[in-house]
């Protein structure tokens, strides 16, 4: 054995000695680390200590970043992230230049080296069907290669795109505006949408790959609609200087000062605007909200896709908002008021998701107050045509149109395939451009070959251009159990740099980061940042309250999987620890591609599958988009893994246009169309059907129903009269004018005393005037569609009669009822033997509740020995099951205990949780509006006060804060910060020598946040003192 081999040999049997101590208490083993955690003596010594500003300018740099991933040494002009101005620092010219991207020929036979000596057992069948998607084809396997590949594409060979016809009013197309692959905008456009209407040139299906007219020079440009209040885009010059600050950006891209001086962002007109992931569209969003804030001196509504980047955009931007005297309000879930508190001194930044950003809009039209909104900024505008967020969406733009208060619209996207339709619909101007701030290379790994994707090429040879072939010299133990040889492409990348492998499922992901651990070099891995890894599991073990047994296994190599299963704070660590270069590899699913900017060198795409289905263009730019992005080198990778079953579909997908964005008003029984029609006629924007063909007229749907086969008109009358049958609406007028009417047969009571019994009809015409009824009112308040409405209020009346309050679990029930489906299973089904043994240990009052829903010892003992949840009793059990598990959580049970008590995900729990939180909040809204259910108002209100915090009352106030759940609340408190005073009037640095595993970044936050709620409570006071004082004035 070589000498190298026996070293390496020797690290790997040592491999679990992280600097761990084991110290044995009365028989039990007790994990202690070493002193240097996370708060070592030496503020560099750790990846949770932050850098000063003076240190990283004057080239501290090394031992602050240790080996994150480095980038180029010239000067760099901004990040590229698309978390923009208000994400983590970074500086210009902090890292090393990249070395050669391809491995040397020693580091090639070096790992061909390792990998042979690896003694890997072999693994199961079973094994591999949970590693590998397609587990029936790996017993066979068809032996993959650049053939094979080639010969399945071969269906469709492209041509150079040019259009059938020349219109002299366009500029002429451009050689690097053509791709021979869809989607894909290489130049910049820019239209009106007045151009875009009488352009009939543009195919709707391809818009994106036209070519569009010069825009106007600037000289022509007309004055900033806006008061100026500086030089840079009209904002103060402290803003500028801001920006180096924080985000270490000296100067915009071209294409960004470009885009802020569009005529549609001069003259406020609404603005679509796309480009690739990384190219620093967030930045040109927030410089527009400032401007709003700060110039215009209006609200701005910022609509983000999920509610972990809203939390983390709110504590973000909470020192910009201090610093430029603005209000930061968070609406999600039970957060955030509605309407919101008016304010006079200061403008508000309200940042929601696409679901409570809906309710607070429809809040404000209420009460007659959408003017006090200036702007609305859409992040992944593409989610519009996606099932159920996108029907809400697409409302909520339609109300923004149809009020007609000079709100500008601005939404931005990476991936959209339909942008003409999506103009017409928000009647705005399109810019476009296929700019990146780093090179991004393209490959598909067919069997042992790399084919480069050149996107400019014209025939398959010239796009599918063969690079090298890899070999890692595996043993036959890791070729069978990695036959994608992964670990080896993996290993050419990390641990010096980071790689994100992106799997089908959450369970593959595990199982692949738990292979990679198993195969990879386990001396390199193994030895890198190694204490800083320790302290990462001594926080996860400490502050998330349990070490996944999976990541325990994964950690110390550098490896982790992330993906909703975790808990907020565990991928917050893992995030956190990724971007400082300690965890190096991901194995993630396709929501991390849209949610969370995590910037790799190497994107790995495990197989082209999203779960079951088949990966489409949008998601595959996505993921492939985290590659190479600026400060990580000059150059990106992505590898697509294909197996031979797999070319045809590859092919079709690469070749696809990018995927288009279509109205789902109209589906699930056009649910979506029905509580757009609620909430407009509850909001008084429209109550006759002129007004409401009118507003349905200037939807996405209106916009692509012939390509949809909708008639809207038809389906606007269907739903009308679905809801004078079920006692939804009801005339304003007593006796409506028979001109051209449609006859709604209703059980509704009308002016029918001249009708014969039963012959009730209804008649409506054009300018018949209707409102909601009181369980219409109820639902259009709640947010839910009527149908969702009336089943709540038949839950809510049954439960009245008897309802039990010796605990919380019948009004946990009546919460869950709200979300759940028709057989109670939604998230997960109860687990019989589970939901058994709680039965029999709860105390005779405890089952009082089951007893109440008809649950018996006779369902009991079938349970017991049917051990399935199914027959009349399963709707009610699988809801019972999740009353019990929330039971458990709001007496205060800590997570990990009851996901392992029920065998949920933890992930999965603080899910429900959130869920039952909107729930709650949204019951109470309900009962408001309902006299006959005055009592559950402030019972429910107790529950989603103890849901959002699942604190005790002494927590209560510091869980106020985003981010700040059970465990980082105890800690704040042994240290002394029990109240939001005491954190506001504190340097972050002093908390973070105060609290174990307080990264400086998130105690920034933390104080920040703090500050912002003492704003708000002074911001009030000074409200009530106003309001005082005229009321005196008035007196005198």
């Amino acid at each position: 054995m070589s000498d190298h081999a026996q070293k390496y040999n020797e690290k790997s049997a040592n491999k679990r000695q992280l600097d761990v101590n084991e110290a044995k208490d009365v028989g039990n083993c007790k994990r202690f680390c070493s002193e240097s955690l996370f708060w070592p003596e030496s503020d560099e010594d750790s990846f949770f200590s932050n850098a000063k500003l003076e240190d990283i300018v004057s080239g501290r740099n090394e031992e602050l970043f240790g080996t994150q991933a480095p980038t180029s040494n010239k000067p760099l002009q901004q990040s590229g992230s698309d978390d923009g101005l208000f994400a983590d620092i970074t500086f210009p010219g902090t890292q090393k230049a990249l070395e050669n991207e391809a491995p040397t020929k020693e580091n090639e036979e070096e790992a061909g080296t390792l990998f042979k000596q690896i003694n890997l057992h072999d693994l199961s069948i079973a094994e591999m069907e949970n590693i590998f998607h397609g587990a029936e084809d790996f017993s066979e396997p068809i032996a993959q290669n650049t053939q094979l590949f080639l010969d399945a594409v071969a269906f469709k060979v492209p041509n150079p795109k040019t259009p059938e016809r020349a219109e002299k009013s366009l500029a002429p197309i451009s050689d690097e505006s053509m791709s021979a692959i869809e989607g894909l905008v290489l130049g910049t456009q820019y239209a009106t949408c007045q151009a875009l209407k009488n352009q009939s040139i543009l195919d709707p299906s391809n818009w994106e790959s036209q070519a569009f007219a010069d825009f106007e020079q600037k000289s022509l440009l007309p004055k900033d609609s806006f008061p100026s209040k500086g030089d840079f885009y009209g904002l103060p010059e402290r803003v500028r200087k801001m920006i180096l600050e924080h985000k270490g950006i000296q100067s915009l891209y071209e294409w960004q000062d470009e885009c802020l001086n569009l005529p549609a962002i001069r003259q406020r007109k609404n603005l679509i605007y796309a480009l690739p992931t990384s190219g620093g569209k967030t930045l040109v969003a927030e410089i527009l909200m400032l401007r709003e804030l700060l110039c215009r001196e209006r609200n701005v509504l910022f609509i983000l896709p999920y509610v972990s980047i809203v939390q983390e955009k709110v504590s973000a931007m909470s020192p910009f908002a201090i610093e430029l005297d603005f209000i930061v309000d968070e609406y999600t879930a039970g957060k955030g008021k509605c309407p919101p508190q008016p304010r006079r001194k200061r403008r508000s930044l309200f940042i929601a998701s696409i679901e409570k950003g809906a309710v607070l809009m429809d809040s404000l039209i209420d009460v007659q107050r959408p003017h006090e909104i200036g702007l609305v900024v859409v992040d992944e505008l593409h989610l519009i045509g996606e099932r159920g967020r996108g029907a809400t969406l697409e409302a909520f733009l339609t109300k923004v149109m149809f009020l007609n208060a000079n709100i500008q619209i601005v939404g931005m996207s990476a991936t959209i395939g339909n942008l003409s339709e999506i103009s017409a619909f928000l009647n705005a101007d399109v810019y476009t451009r296929g700019f990146r701030p780093v090179e991004l290379k393209e490959y598909i790994k067919c069997g042992s070959d790399l084919l480069e994707i050149n996107s400019s090429g014209h025939t398959l040879e010239e796009i599918f251009v063969p690079s090298r072939t890899v070999d890692f010299n595996y043993s036959e133990a890791v070729k069978r159990a990695d036959p994608d040889q992964l670990a080896g492409l993996i290993s050419e990348c990390a641990p010096e740099h980071c790689c994100l492998v992106f799997c089908p499922s959450r369970k593959n992901c595990e199982n692949v980061a738990l292979l990679l651990s198993r195969i990879v070099p386990k001396a390199k891995f193994f030895a890198h940042r190694r204490s800083e890894k320790v302290d990462l599991m001594d926080a996860l073990d400490k502050m998330c309250g349990v070490l996944s047994p999976v990541l325990a296994k994964t950690l110390p190599y550098g490896i982790a999987y992330h993906h909703s299963g975790l808990t907020t704070d565990e991928r917050k660590y893992i995030e956190i620890a990724y971007r400082f270069g300690v965890v190096t590899v991901i194995c993630c699913t396709s929501t991390l591609a849209a949610g969370v900017n995590l910037p790799a060198k190497r994107v790995i795409i495990r197989a082209p599958y999203v779960g079951q289905e088949f990966m489409t263009l949008c998601k595959y730019k996505q993921m492939v988009g985290r590659a190479g992005r600026a400060g990580l080198g000059e150059a990106g990778e992505s590898i697509l893994i294909a197996q031979s079953k797999d070319n045809l579909q590859v092919g079709q997908m690469l070749f696809s246009p990018m995927d288009k964005a279509l109205s789902s008003l109209y589906e699930q029984e056009a649910v979506g169309l029905q509580s757009l029609i609620l909430s407009v006629i509850g909001l008084k924007l429209a109550d006759c059907r002129r007004d409401l063909n009118s507003l349905v007229n200037s939807t996405l749907l209106a916009v692509q129903a012939n390509a949809l086969e909708v008639a809207v008109e038809k389906l606007v009358l269907r739903i009308l009269k679905e809801m004078f049958k079920n006692k939804v609406l009801q005339l304003s007028e007593a006796k409506p004018k028979a001109t051209n009417c449609s006859v709604i047969i209703t059980t509704q009571d009308g002016d029918q005393s001249t009708r014969p019994a039963g012959d009730r009809r209804l008649l409506i015409s054009q300018s018949t005037r209707f409102k909601l009824t009181d369980i219409g009112r109820a639902a259009f308040k709640a947010g839910i569609d009527y149908k969702r409405a009336s089943a709540i209020h038949t839950e809510l009346k049954q439960a009245q009669q008897q309802l039990i309050l010796s605990s919380y679990s019948h009004l946990l029930y009546l919460v869950v009822c709200f979300n759940s489906n028709e057989r109670g299973d939604e998230l997960f089904p109860a687990d019989a033997s589970i939901l058994f043994n709680v039965y029999t240990s709860l105390s005779t009052e405890s089952q009082a509740l089951f007893k109440q829903l008809g649950f018996t010892e006779a369902h009991a003992a079938r349970l017991y020995k049917t051990q399935s949840v199914q027959g009349p009793m399963s709707l009610q059990l699988n809801r019972l099951y999740k009353v019990l598990i929330l039971s458990d959580i709001l007496d205060l049970l800590p997570l990990p205990t009851v996901s392992g008590k029920y065998n949920v995900e933890r992930g999965t729990l603080q899910h429900l949780i959130s869920q039952s939180t909107a729930a709650s909040s949204a019951i109470v809204r309900l009962c408001v509006e309902m006299e006959e259910f005055w009592c559950y108002k402030p019972l429910f209100e107790r529950i989603l006060h103890k849901m959002d915090r699942c604190g005790t009352l002494e927590l209560e106030p510091l869980m106020e804060l985003p981010g700040v759940k059970i465990n980082r609340a105890k800690q704040l408190y042994a240290a002394g910060f029990r109240t939001i005073e005491d954190l506001a009037r504190i340097r972050p640095m002093i908390l973070v020598q105060s609290v174990e595993h307080m990264p400086l970044r998130v105690a920034t936050e933390i104080v920040s946040a703090a500050k912002i709620i003492l704003m708000k409570k002074l911001d009030h006071l000074e409200e009530e003192t106003e309001n005082l004082k005229v009321c005196l004035r008035s007196s005198d």
